[in-house]
């Protein structure tokens, strides 16, 4: 399926029009409309189309996935991506038993919080060992899981200061205690999450030695506040000897 086959099919799938794409990506109608409609094969344009439809242009080119648009566009973080500094030809396979993830540029904060300051980009892409993958993030769809650089000591001993952590940015909803990367009124935080049964936000760290104050959030008030990004399901710790 050429590009503009692609862009259709997607665009479709999320239930966009014409002219929410071009909002959404800043390119005009009549272009991406003539982009679909001949069919092309390739496009300055489809850059910025696909950071409209929350992916990268190696996600829009890929033939062999069928990724859930919606749940793409929806993450803060996945919405805004656009791929810079390591593009990846589709020639260049990750090796037998591996697959390939994206390292995204923000680094959630394990403490009071930090602002995305600069558009979300992908540093590197990442060959992990999928049998790893499979056994500690327990996801078959690789495209939803996104490598993010933890930054500060409130999650010790569990997670350490500049820890590469593996988030499911398809997990949009706090469905269980556990530990979330989340934007609080622009802050994004990466934190030990439940719910009440009371409707109540409770935030909290491991290291309750030097962080001992839990955040609590009432999300009948404040829901529009607070956006999931995902839930970490796993990360590296270096063990120096």
């Amino acid at each position: 399926m050429a590009l503009g086959n692609r862009i259709r099919y997607y665009r479709e799938k999320a239930g966009l029009t014409l002219d929410q794409l071009s909002e959404r990506s800043g390119v005009d109608v009549g272009t991406i409309s003539a982009l679909e409609n001949r069919n092309s094969s390739r496009s300055k344009f489809a850059t910025p189309i696909a950071k409209g439809l929350g992916m990268t242009v190696e996600m829009l080119e890929d033939e062999h996935q069928d990724l859930d648009v919606v749940a793409l566009m929806a993450s803060p973080i996945a919405s805004t991506l656009s791929t810079i500094g390591v593009p990846v030809s589709k020639s260049d396979a990750p090796p037998e038993g591996y697959v390939r993830l994206q390292h995204l540029s923000p680094k959630p904060s394990m403490g009071h919080g930090a602002a995305l300051a600069e558009p979300v980009h992908v540093v590197q892409h990442l060959d992990v060992l999928e049998s790893w993958v499979l056994q500690k993030v327990g996801s078959t769809d690789y495209s939803r899981i996104k490598i993010l650089t933890g930054c500060g000591q409130s999650m010790q001993p569990t997670i350490q200061d500049q820890d590469l952590v593996f988030v499911d940015t398809a997990q949009r909803f706090i469905d269980m205690p556990g530990i979330y990367v989340l934007d609080v009124c622009g802050r994004l935080l990466l934190k030990r999450a439940l719910i009440l049964s009371t409707g109540t936000l409770v935030l909290k760290s491991d290291n309750s030695t030097e962080f001992p104050d839990e955040e609590h959030i009432d999300l009948k008030t404040a829901g529009e506040s607070v956006n999931v990004a995902g839930r970490v399901k796993g990360w590296w710790t270096l063990k120096q000897g």
